[in-house]
């Protein structure tokens, strides 16, 4: 974890992991419409491919409610605490869509059939509206307020517990999904702690799954 010129915590990571969730989620509501009526196998390989965004989602903000709000409302002044609350209140209205959206996708797991895959088109493209508003949010007032008033240490925590959550076999995956268009400057300083090895073949190990992934769910090696 590293700090800027001034001594604020570097929060730049968290945009990395925005862009993905936003390229993911935009792009999801194209390729649930994109299979034919009946298509069960082609369903799953799209509605697993849903349950792992939802799943790095549901973490993301886990980990927010519990080691970033508490925080930052027991640290910023009184008039910016709405601010906070206002991130507590879309994570919450993002979970609703979030559990409609699982209802709607494992009717349409099973069989495929049009209605269905058409009610889960329109809750993706719901779902996609509420994260971009807040993520567009969350740059603009929470992460100046986190460079601020969160130690080195508490905001490496938010990183730390996000990448336990995930399983071993999909960790090379979502960094080459985060590498994708993710700022190499920014890439660079999250590889930096770690043995040299690591940060020369972490790179090519998650290039590689990653286009593996994005062939299987968007045809080509790169979505």
């Amino acid at each position: 974890m590293t700090t800027t010129e001034s001594g604020q915590v570097d929060t730049r990571e968290m945009l990395v992991i925005h862009t993905a969730l936003r390229r993911e989620y935009r792009l999801a509501p194209a390729l649930v419409r994109a299979v034919a009526p009946g298509d069960a196998a082609r369903a799953r390989v799209i509605s697993e491919h849903l349950d792992f965004l939802n799943n790095m989602l549901h973490h993301h903000h886990s980990g927010e409610d519990r080691l970033l709000w508490p925080k930052l409302l027991d640290r910023v002044p009184a008039e910016l605490a709405p601010i906070v609350q206002l991130m507590e209140q879309q994570h919450h209205q993002i979970h609703d869509t979030l559990e409609q959206t699982g209802a709607a996708m494992a009717r349409w797991r099973e069989h495929a059939a049009a209605a269905d895959r058409d009610q889960l088109a329109e809750s993706l493209e719901r779902l996609y509206a509420g994260l971009t508003e807040h993520l567009a949010a969350e740059e603009e007032h929470i992460l100046p307020l986190a460079s601020r008033c969160l130690t080195p240490a508490e905001w490496g925590q938010l990183g730390e517990e996000g990448m336990e959550s995930v399983p071993k076999n999909q960790r090379a995956m979502i960094f080459g999904m985060l590498m994708y268009e993710g700022d190499p400057q920014v890439i660079a300083m999250m590889l930096a702690q770690a043995p040299l090895p690591a940060r020369l073949i972490v790179p090519v190990l998650g290039r590689r799954a990653f286009a593996r992934y994005a062939r299987r769910v968007h045809g080509t090696p790169t979505p």
